[in-house]
């Protein structure tokens, strides 16, 4: 299948790839099918995006990847609306902000982290309380050191 994206333009998707969100993502209530695509192929970050609304898309990462120690539970009342049997077939990550011109001072919300049912790709938004988790937890603790060019560097 075909999407047309805002960023991507028009991308193949695996129809057996989409997330199908069986509790919306807080303020997109009208939107339920949704691809992970690769920002670049090394990158931390990934895009997901709305296979209804070309113009839908959330920068999401992996709190670990930036060495994040992030740990949740997932309520016996979710894990059913997932059909989640096995904390194996659980992938979760978090909408992140990365201010533009401004990438050292990027966040990513750990209060609302997306899960999904890898099984099945039953997805949703969980909203955690009772954490001492922020929705603007800094990524990069220390500014990006900038690398100076080296002036007439011979081989």
């Amino acid at each position: 299948m075909k999407i047309n994206t805002s960023r991507f333009g028009e991308v193949e998707v695996d129809e057996e790839l989409i997330f199908n969100f069986v509790e919306p993502i807080l303020g997109y209530e009208q939107l339920t099918k949704f691809i992970l695509l690769d920002h670049t192929p090394d990158s931390p970050f990934k895009w997901l995006q709305s296979a209804e609304d070309q113009n839908v898309a959330f920068p999401v990462t992996f709190p670990a990847f930036f060495g994040i120690e992030y740990q949740f539970v997932i309520s016996e009342e979710k894990a059913k609306k997932l059909e989640l049997t096995k904390a194996e077939d659980l992938l979760s990550f978090n909408i992140t902000c990365v201010p533009q011109g401004n990438p050292q001072n990027a966040t990513v919300n750990l209060v609302g982290p997306l899960v999904v049912n890898m099984v099945n790709k039953k997805s949703m938004q969980l909203v955690l309380t009772n954490v001492s988790f922020s929705t603007k937890h800094k990524l990069f603790n220390q500014p990006v050191p900038k690398v100076e060019k080296p002036e007439n560097v011979l081989s």
